[in-house]
């Protein structure tokens, strides 16, 4: 799709390119071919100083777009010595937050968004094509959670581009596979745990399932934590938030199709952007907690360095 974007030695920016938008796992199993084109944007930044190749990271935003510790976090890589290329998977197309309607921007347009990345990316010549990590938060950490799941990273990328690690600040793990295959990539999932926004013990059940089957998962659970640990802000209530009302998965069969099976028994599927709505009558709250403190933060940042560092 992205295949006349070359790159010249040392050259960074912003990067206009093509992606796509499915709006399910099932619409990428299935009929990814058919998903209407995207243009999307991003950032590629690179350290002030290096030799040799660069290690990357692939950084994809949260429900609320891009935020000031995810800036901080993009800041802290490049002084480290990474290149970073910033997604911006709202504003081409024209979104500023789905916090509030969690319908507009998803998973699978975001997972769309990160892929053509990564292979353009695997093409430049000042990057090691073996050392491209991605980093998502909230929204951003279930797409990076989730792009280590074969059957998406086979549709996404089938010349074999894959991300070398998964690193997901409190993702909405509610997806829970009938097919159990995952990228040999490690996936590290950071937690917080008072997290009501995305609940972490979805998280952890779908960690121990991927290591059952062999796959390198771990998560680091923060006891006191809240969604967006990685910031400073206060505890704060947020009234609108759509959060899910539930410990319960999702379950994703080997064509992609979502259903949900609900305390009662009723069986729905979730697959379209009615599909969605519906689930969100029936599952769905609004209210949800976020926040943290310095101790908290600068432990997470800690655990994040040196998952990258082991492995980029």
């Amino acid at each position: 799709m992205n295949e006349d974007i070359t790159f010249k030695k040392g050259q960074f920016g912003y990067i206009e390119y093509k992606s796509s938008n499915p709006y399910e796992f099932h619409q990428i199993i299935k009929d990814y071919e058919k998903s209407p084109s995207q243009d999307a944007k991003g950032w590629l930044l690179f350290p002030e100083k290096f030799s040799g190749k660069l290690s990357c990271m692939v950084c994809v935003h949260h429900s609320g777009g891009w935020g000031g510790a995810q800036y901080q976090m993009m800041i802290q890589l490049l002084e480290a010595g990474y290149a970073v290329f910033q997604v911006d998977s709202f504003d081409a197309r024209g979104v500023t937050s789905t916090a509030e309607d969690q319908l507009s921007v998803t998973y699978a347009m975001l997972m769309a968004d990160a892929y053509e990345a990564l292979k353009f990316l695997s093409r430049h010549p000042d990057i090691d094509n073996k050392k491209i990590g991605i980093c998502g938060w909230s929204l951003g950490g279930a797409a990076s959670l989730y792009s280590a799941w074969l059957p998406l990273a086979e549709k996404l990328a089938p010349n074999g581009e894959r991300f070398a690690l998964h690193l997901n600040y409190y993702p909405l793990a509610i997806y829970w596979p009938d097919e159990m295959r995952w990228s040999d990539s490690p996936i590290l999932n950071l937690l917080g745990g008072k997290d009501d926004y995305t609940p972490y013990s979805l998280a952890q059940k779908l960690t121990k399932g991927i290591k059952d089957v062999g796959g390198d998962c771990s998560y680091i659970l923060y006891e006191e934590g809240l969604h967006g640990f990685d910031s400073v802000m206060p505890k704060t209530f947020w009234p609108d938030s759509i959060v899910p009302n539930t410990e319960k998965f999702a379950r994703i069969d080997k064509e992609g199709d979502i259903t949900y099976e609900t305390d009662d028994g009723e069986i729905l599927p979730g697959n379209t952007m009615e599909d969605r709505i519906v689930l969100f009558e029936k599952i769905a709250a609004l209210g949800a907690w976020t926040g943290g403190n310095w101790d908290i933060r600068r432990k997470a940042k800690k655990d994040a360095f040196d998952f990258i560092a082991k492995i980029l």
